[in-house]
């Protein structure tokens, strides 16, 4: 039906609804043309929740987010979502890499206490082409013989980390015994240290593997009181090395030979206490101390101001990992993996530590100096408990030398 009025404009209903339509549309796109340049980017995050390493988790995620405060919220102008999903088992662990990927949609993935974890979420990084940022592991064939091209690892592999404090520790005798984890980390640490020792003319004289979550060790440091040793090497980490120093307290055994593991985290050691804490350790890094470089110490600065006490190293880690990710989505101005990878196998970072520091092209693994750690004699201050002997190696330019050749490490990417 047409209607017609004096001011001779015919309007019919067909007209009237598509003008409607028309401003609608023209309403709209602005907001969605909005919507869509704000859709944010998301990045997953794999830490425990709970367990031996619960505590490592939550310092892990918060330094991560430190990182994602650092760009203030956003990279390319889109906000940044940190999506945290626990890291409990392999299993799980890699089901809830794939939820990441395949229900999230995330541009990457963080994380990974266990090596185990990890490298059961290797191959789903692998498959999807998609950047995992590996953390916290420290078993050698991360980044050897079961290395991927879209893994990249922050932590230290053992077969560098037992070479940076047994120098000190054979000066305390010959007679070894080695009490880890009864999983890949664990039984790595054993591998590459004992290797060390005897090539230098140790002896074993006790190996144990004990479970992931052990709470009571007492036959076990029931064996190493009998044995006699000159060293303690174990590859424990969190509550289990916390129980493992305080049964050692127990039974009077603290102090009464060296101590060490193929890494540490301070909460381990700040749970345990001052009187039951004691041993020579690799530290990837320290919240205090002559080493500190500015950027890192702007990050300890933040975290303490925000949480209430300084950042362990677990902190730094899931920090430097997260910077790590974003600033290669902020220069390739890309969230696609592959640039991604060729930006990280290209790039320095530098001011985090007293060296720039990088990931090599032919493994990803973050060649880094790191430190030699002392518990004090005394602990005066409920969360600085270490005294730095050294840096290992001392001469930056030896960097790449302890890290090992390619045909040492024997990675090979496929293709």
């Amino acid at each position: 039906m047409k209607t017609n009025d004096k001011s001779g404009f015919g309007i019919n209903r067909r007209t009237l609804l598509a003008g409607a339509a028309f401003g609608a549309t023209q309403l709209a796109a602005p907001f969605v043309i909005t919507a869509r340049a704000a859709e944010a980017i998301k990045i997953g995050l794999l830490l425990p929740k709970s367990g031996p390493y619960a505590v490592q988790g939550e310092i892990g995620h918060n330094g991560a987010q430190i990182a994602i405060d650092d760009f203030g919220g956003k990279v390319l102008d889109r906000p940044i979502d940190l999506i945290w999903l626990d890291e409990s088992s392999p299993q799980s662990t890699q089901q809830n890499m794939r939820k990441l990927i395949e229900e999230e949609k995330v541009a990457a993935v963080q994380g990974g206490v266990s090596s185990g974890d990890v490298l059961a979420i290797m191959p789903v990084a692998e498959r999807a082409k998609t950047l995992l940022m590996a953390s916290g592991p420290n078993a050698t064939e991360i980044t050897g013989k079961n290395c991927s091209k879209y893994t990249f690892r922050v932590d230290l592999p053992n077969k560098v980390t037992v070479n940076s404090v047994y120098p000190l520790l054979k000066e305390r005798g010959k007679k070894w015994y080695f009490v880890v984890a009864s999983y890949a980390w664990g039984i790595d640490a054993y591998n590459q240290m004992k290797d060390v020792v005897v090539k230098g003319g140790g002896t074993v004289v006790g190996y144990d593997q004990a479970p992931l979550g052990t709470t009571d060790y007492s036959s076990y440091l029931l064996k190493v009181r009998q044995a006699k040793p000159d060293v303690v090497y174990v590859g424990l980490g969190g509550t289990d090395l916390t129980n493992f120093l305080k049964q050692m307290k127990e039974i009077g055994l603290t102090k009464q030979m060296a101590l060490s593991a193929p890494i540490v985290n301070d909460t381990d050691l700040w749970a345990a206490g001052p009187d039951a804490a004691f041993g020579i350790y690799p530290k990837i890094w320290n919240y205090t101390g002559a080493h500190l470089a500015k950027r890192s110490a702007d990050f300890a600065a933040a975290y303490t101001k925000k949480h209430g006490g300084p950042p362990e190293a677990e902190g730094w880690q899931d920090w430097f990992g997260m910077t790590s990710i974003l600033t290669a989505i902020k220069e390739t101005k890309s969230t696609d993996s592959a640039k991604l990878v060729g930006f990280l196998e290209e790039h320095k970072f530098e001011g985090y530590k007293d060296t720039p520091i990088f990931f090599r092209n032919f493994d990803h693994q973050l060649v880094q100096p790191l430190l030699v750690a002392q518990v004090k004699d005394k602990i005066t201050d409920k969360y600085d408990y270490f005294d730095i002997k050294s840096e290992y190696p001392k001469d930056a330019s030896a960097l790449n030398e302890a890290y090992g050749s390619q045909a040492d490490i024997g990675c090979t990417f496929k293709a």
